[in-house]
């Protein structure tokens, strides 16, 4: 009898404990750590911009300058900057191959907008011959052909300027759809040749005149010959007088003319 009340003392001693769910419970209120993902794994580039990238051995330093030279292009107040002078956009075209051909490249486009939008937004500086937009892109990117030089000139002004909510840039570029690294880089210097011009240009006023909005001319009222006449003031009685007696003289010496008699 005492060893069995032993017993039951020790179950009485000894807490309950509940071991339905109590690793599941822990794990509930367990708060897993936040990772901070970088660009690079959230925004992946495709296989074959990879293997560019690679080649070329920029890796993690592309992406260092590309946010230097945004952010130094964001920083900079220079935004509504003059065009560049005919004299000039001739002098930088002799040096492109396909001069024939006026292509501008156009960056920083939403992916949402389409080409009839870009059509329309370049409209305000000239003739649009075409638009193409690629296909495969890492970025939002078109290239606008204009059809004169004039429009050329005038669409460096909508560097800068919005387009479905987004802040365009307006480029140099050439035709054809395969470049070269070297072309790469040649442009790239011909563009930045272009910023320093349109910084200059600032004082020249044939940049300066060169806008978007054609000039307001005065416009020319037609005048009808017959309703528009300028309205004489009727004539005095004196002056009606003066006029009679000018006219009685000249019939009288007319008259006595006629007969033969000289006055």
């Amino acid at each position: 009898m005492v060893k069995v009340k032993r017993k039951q003392n020790d179950q009485k001693i000894q807490p309950e404990v509940d071991d339905s769910g109590s690793d599941y419970d822990v794990e509930r209120n367990f708060k897993p750590i936040s990772t901070v993902k970088t660009a690079k794994e959230e925004f992946p580039l495709p296989k074959k911009l990879r293997k560019s990238v690679n080649k070329k051995g920029n890796g993690d330093s592309d992406s260092e300058s590309e946010e230097q030279t945004s952010s130094s292009e964001d920083s900079d107040d220079d935004v509504n900057l003059p065009t560049l002078t005919k004299s000039q956009l001739e002098d930088i075209l002799r040096t492109v191959k396909s001069n024939k051909r006026l292509v501008l490249n156009v960056s920083n486009v939403n992916f949402s907008t389409a080409k009839e939008e870009i059509e329309e937004h370049f409209r305000k500086a000239g003739r649009v011959k075409s638009v193409r937009i690629p296909k495969r892109r890492a970025s939002g990117f078109a290239f606008v052909e204009m059809l004169d030089s004039d429009g050329f000139q005038k669409a460096f002004l909508l560097d800068g300027s919005y387009l479905d909510g987004r802040q365009i840039r307006v480029r140099l570029s050439e035709s054809g759809k395969k470049k070269s690294h070297q072309k790469i880089l040649l442009l790239e210097k011909k563009n930045a040749e272009i910023r320093k011009l349109r910084k200059k240009n600032r004082t020249k006023p044939e940049a300066v005149d060169v806008t978007l909005f054609p000039k307001v001319q005065p416009k020319v009222i037609e005048r009808d010959p017959i309703l528009d006449k300028t309205k004489t003031k009727p004539y005095t009685k004196k002056q009606i007088k003066v006029h009679n007696k000018r006219v009685s003289m000249k019939a009288k010496f007319s008259n006595l003319a006629k007969k033969g008699i000289k006055v």
